[in-house]
Parts: structure tokens; C-alpha cells; sequence
């Protein structure tokens, strides 16, 4: 699948894409009071780019990949905050360099 065919609340989305850029870990609450760990990022793929965030026990297998790594992200699923898109790796995803 490419970037451009992602919409909001698409589940068990498998993508490959280039890592633009990846943020240090930060700690974010949720609307339900929750605090999770979050990693920011940006990915690409030639139909343009997308904003990443990567949830909690997964930050580890991203601390490895680097700015202009292609990786495939398999089980990923996709959300909107503020109109902007973005591709989430949760517990139930995976991520592998190409």
C-alpha cells in the first residue's frame, strides 16, 4: 500500500517506506488519562510523506533505524489528530529493515 491510499481508522496496513527522521522518546497523556511513551517520526514513500509515531514496547525496534533506512512496517495502523495523518506502530506491529 502506498501513503496516499492511507485514511484515518485503516488497520493492519503494511507499508514500505524511507525513515525521513525519527525524535527522542517523550512521554504523552491520553484523552483517558494514560501516559504512554511515543516516538515521532517522518516516513516517505514516492507518493509523499507522513508523519510516525511508534507507541511504547516498540521504541526498541526502532532505536536501531536510521534517517534514510527503508524499513517495512507490517500491522500498523493509521490515525488523524488534528487532521494530520499518521502511520502508529503499536504492540501488535512490526518493524523491519529492507
Amino acid at each position: 500500500m502506498r501513503l496516499s491510499d492511507l485514511r484515518p481508522g485503516m488497520e493492519g496496513i503494511k507499508l514500505v517506506v524511507k525513515v525521513v527522521s525519527l525524535d527522542e522518546p517523550r512521554e504523552v497523556t491520553t484523552y483517558s488519562g494514560l501516559t504512554h511513551k511515543i516516538v515521532d517520526g517522518l516516513v516517505e514513500d514516492e507518493t509523499g510523506t507522513m508523519e510516525l509515531t511508534v507507541w511504547n514496547e516498540k521504541i526498541e525496534d526502532v532505536r536501531a533505524v536510521a534517517a534514510g533506512s527503508v524499513v517495512e512496517i507490517s500491522n500498523s495502523f493509521i490515525t488523524s489528530f488534528k487532521g494530520v495523518l499518521s502511520v502508529n506502530i503499536g504492540r501488535d506491529s512490526e518493524i523491519t529493515s529492507k
